[in-house]
C-alpha cells in the first residue's frame, strides 16, 4: 500500500508544483490533492496521511492530531510559519523545510529589483512631468535580519555603493569581506538612517507587527520600505496611511498581509507600491532542488532514517 502524502494548499492545483512533488517523490509514495482544501475535506483525507505538505496554507495541530499514521509535516520552503510546530514537536513528528541559504540569491536579487522600480518607476516613462529618480549609489541600505538573505542583499548592496546598515540578534556574527557593514542596536537607531528597509528576518511573535506607525513616523520621508521576508510583519493599514500621507516615499512588497492581497485591495491601487505576488524565490532551480530535499526527507521520515533538514531538530533527542 502506498504511503499517501497530503497537500493542504490548493496553490498544489498548480501544474509546476504538483510536477515537482510528482517527479521527486520515491516509489511507494502517492501524491493526494484533494478537490476540496475545506477543513472537513482534509480532516478527512489526514486520516490515511503518512505525510502532510503545505506552502503558506496551515497544518493545524488538528490536523496532525487527525492522522494517526503521520510520520512528517513540511514544506518546499524555509519560514514554518504556516506549520504549528509546536504541536508537531509534542507528537514526535519532524517538520521539514529547505534551508535559507538555497533561497538567499534569489530572493536578495528580487529585493533589488523592487529597489530599483519603487526608486525609478521606469513604467512611467516617457512621462509628461519629468521627474527626479532616486539613486541607489551613497544611499543607505538598511536591513533588518542579517541571515542567508540578508547577507546575500547586503553584498549586493555594496556592489551598488550604497552604505550598508543592519540590525541583527546575532551582531558581529557576519564578517563581510571587501565591504562594511555597520549594525546598529536597534531599530529605533536604524529607521531614520535607512534610504531603503529591506525586511529579511523570519516571522515570529516578536516580529509580527515589527513595522507599524510608530516606526514609519522615525523613517525618511524620502524612505522606501522593501518586503521579502513575510507580510505580517508589517501592519498593513498602518503602511497605507504612511503611503498616503507621504511619510514615506513608497513600498516594494513581494508579501503581503493578507497574502495573497485581494484584487481590490488600495496597495493596488498606489502610484508609489509595487507589488509582486510572493514570487521571489521561484526560481526553476531553487524550487527542484527545494522539492528534491523535501521528498528526501519524506522518504528517510517514513523510512525511521532522520530528516536532514529540519525545524524540530529536538524532536530527535
Amino acid at each position: 500500500m502506498a504511503h499517501r502524502v497530503l497537500v493542504v494548499d490548493p496553490r498544489f492545483k498548480q501544474t509546476e508544483r504538483r510536477r515537482f512533488l510528482s517527479e521527486y517523490l520515491p516509489e511507494g509514495f502517492e501524491l493526494v490533492v484533494p478537490d476540496s482544501f475545506e477543513r472537513e475535506a482534509l480532516l478527512r483525507e489526514a486520516k490515511t496521511a503518512s505525510a502532510i505538505v503545505t506552502g503558506f496554507e496551515p497544518i493545524t495541530a488538528e490536523m496532525m492530531a487527525a492522522a494517526p499514521n503521520l510520520r512528517v509535516v513540511g514544506k518546499a520552503g524555509t519560514g514554518v510559519d504556516s506549520i504549528d510546530v509546536a504541536a508537531a514537536t509534542a507528537k514526535g513528528i519532524p517538520v521539514a523545510h529547505a534551508p535559507g541559504w538555497m533561497r538567499a540569491v534569489p530572493v536578495a536579487e528580487h529585493a533589488f529589483a523592487l529597489m530599483l522600480m519603487v526608486a525609478r518607476r521606469p513604467w512611467l516613462w516617457p512621462a509628461r512631468e519629468r521627474r527626479l529618480h532616486v539613486q541607489l549609489a551613497g544611499s543607505a541600505l538598511g536591513i533588518v535580519g542579517l541571515g542567508n538573505i540578508g547577507q546575500a542583499v547586503a553584498k549586493r548592496g555594496a556592489a551598488f555603493e550604497m552604505k550598508i546598515l543592519a540590525l541583527t540578534r546575532t551582531r558581529g556574527k557576519f564578517r563581510p569581506q571587501g565591504f562594511e557593514v555597520e549594525e546598529t542596536e536597534t531599530l529605533e537607531e536604524l529607521l531614520p538612517q535607512a534610504d531603503f528597509l529591506v525586511l529579511a528576518l523570519p516571522l515570529t511573535p516578536e516580529s509580527r507587527g515589527l513595522i507599524g506607525r510608530r516606526e514609519f513616523a522615525r523613517m525618511k520621508k524620502t524612505a522606501f520600505l522593501i518586503n521579502v521576508a513575510r507580510g505580517g510583519h508589517v501592519v498593513t493599514e498602518d503602511l497605507i496611511t504612511a503611503l498616503r500621507e507621504g511619510r514615506i516615499a513608497g513600498a516594494g512588497l513581494d508579501v503581503a498581509d493578507p497574502d495573497p492581497l485581494p484584487e481590490d485591495h488600495p496597495l493596488r491601487e498606489m502610484p508609489n507600491v509595487v507589488i509582486s505576488p510572493h514570487v521571489a524565490a521561484l526560481t526553476e532551480g531553487v524550487q527542484r532542488t527545494s522539492y528534491q530535499l523535501l521528498c528526501e526527507s519524506i522518504r528517510r521520515a517514513v523510512a525511521g532514517e532522520r530528516v536532514q533538514s529540519l525545524a524540530n531538530p529536538e524532536v530527535y533527542r
